[in-house]
């Protein structure tokens, strides 16, 4: 950016310098002058002097100082400077563009020590007018040269700004991905979890009446079917938007999504039935109830409150063989109660009984996150409710408050 913008100036400053100098040529030559002198030789010194504009913007003061110096001589000598007391406020307008207050001020002081020494050779009036028209000159200067520093810098921090403001962007974008990441991992985690356990069982099932009841195994074994192929399309769609977003993430054009006809919405409330109606017949009773006004939720509480009731179906399928279950929602006014509570005839021990409830993240020598009591008390809490799980005599109970006012009292 920088050698961009010294390319684009070195011809203006070039330009600068033979327009300069052409004028002090022409006014020597156009001057009266002795015959016979050397009427060029002014030259000698004030062309080097001019040149120094060349790199006025990276020794303004070298610049300025040296081009003082020569029109000091020089009119001391009574000798005609042309355009050397412009090319002195160029000087002062480059050390103002590059210097703060104090450095400006002393360069303007440092230009008004040329008119100061022409006075002992100038009558009253004519300095007067000299010393004013030089004051008026340097402030206007000096004050074009402060507001394009102040310029400068407001570009600067705005340019510092948009630097931060992108990485502050990217680290966003990085952190949202990581979010992400973590919800399709527990979405997996609730798929496969489920699905497989549900298939397990109907297979188990399935194998011990093959023989006994083969109407009753193929029925079985049909249900296992659809069991693993709602497991599938749930995976599949999971998979496409993981899919998409990496694309998205990793090309700068987007494609117009495919319509994909395994796509389906987000598991609810509403697939409640459906849930438990796939976990009928492996050994564990199971009972519905709903209380209170039933009514749609919005669709994080909708889906947090699927995957509760989800995952407190498969940790039972997984410990509790045989005996009786319970699902309850309770649709308040303020909030949805979810209960979820299991009475094993053949219980296994307490510890057993734990530690499938608790995440595998707390067992010894294990460092990495697991998803299930962990994974739905981090959902529970991100809309602001509470979740606890504890063992019960012959079993274990799963309750959770997600609040869900009504719209009445949201009014």
């Amino acid at each position: 950016m920088l050698r961009v913008a010294v390319s684009r100036a070195f011809p203006i400053d070039v330009a600068l310098l033979l327009v300069f100098a052409g004028t002090h040529l022409l006014v020597l030559v156009l001057s009266p002058r002795p015959s016979g002198a050397l009427w060029w030789w002014p030259l000698l010194l004030s062309v080097p002097a001019m040149s120094l504009l060349l790199v006025r913007r990276h020794l303004p003061w070298t610049g300025l100082l040296v081009m003082l110096v020569v029109t000091i001589v020089l009119s001391y000598l009574q000798i005609p400077i042309g355009v050397l007391n412009l090319a002195i406020l160029v000087g002062v307008y480059s050390v103002c563009l590059r210097a703060d207050l104090a450095g400006s001020v002393a360069a303007a002081a440092a230009a008004m020590v040329w008119p100061l020494t022409r006075l002992p050779f100038q009558p009253v009036d004519e300095g007067v007018f000299t010393i004013v028209g030089s004051v008026v000159n340097l402030v206007m200067v000096v004050g074009w040269g402060r507001a394009m520093h102040v310029k400068r810098q407001r570009a600067e921090q705005l340019e510092q700004t948009v630097m931060l403001l992108d990485q502050a962007r990217d680290q966003l974008a990085a952190e949202a991905a990581t979010v992400e990441r973590a919800r399709i991992a527990r979405e997996f985690h609730d798929i496969v979890s489920h699905n497989l356990s549900v298939v397990a069982l109907r297979a188990g099932v399935a194998r011990r009446l093959v023989d006994r009841n083969p109407e009753h195994a193929r029925e079985t074994l049909g249900e296992l079917e659809r069991t693993s192929r709602s497991a599938l399309e749930e995976m599949r769609h999971l998979l496409s938007a993981l899919r998409q977003e990496h694309c998205h993430a990793g090309t700068a054009v987007s494609v117009p999504d495919e319509p994909d006809p395994g796509r389906h919405p987000a598991p609810g409330l509403c697939r409640v039935d459906a849930l438990v109606e796939s976990v009928r017949d492996t050994g564990v009773v199971w009972r519905l109830e709903r209380r209170g006004t039933v009514r749609e939720l919005g669709p994080s509480v909708e889906v947090t409150a699927y995957r509760i009731v989800q995952e407190a179906v498969t940790n039972v399928l997984k410990h509790a063989a045989t005996g009786y279950a319970r699902v309850l929602l309770d649709y308040g006014r303020s909030a949805l109660h979810i209960e979820v509570t299991n009475h094993a005839t053949n219980p296994e021990t307490p510890a057993e009984m734990e530690k499938p409830q608790v995440d595998v993240s707390h067992e010894e020598g294990s460092s990495v996150p697991g998803h299930g009591l962990i994974g739905l008390r981090e959902r529970v809490s991100l809309l602001g409710g509470a979740l606890t799980a504890h063992p019960v005599a012959n079993g274990f109970h799963l309750s959770a408050v997600l609040p869900c006012p009504e719209i009445s009292d949201l009014a």
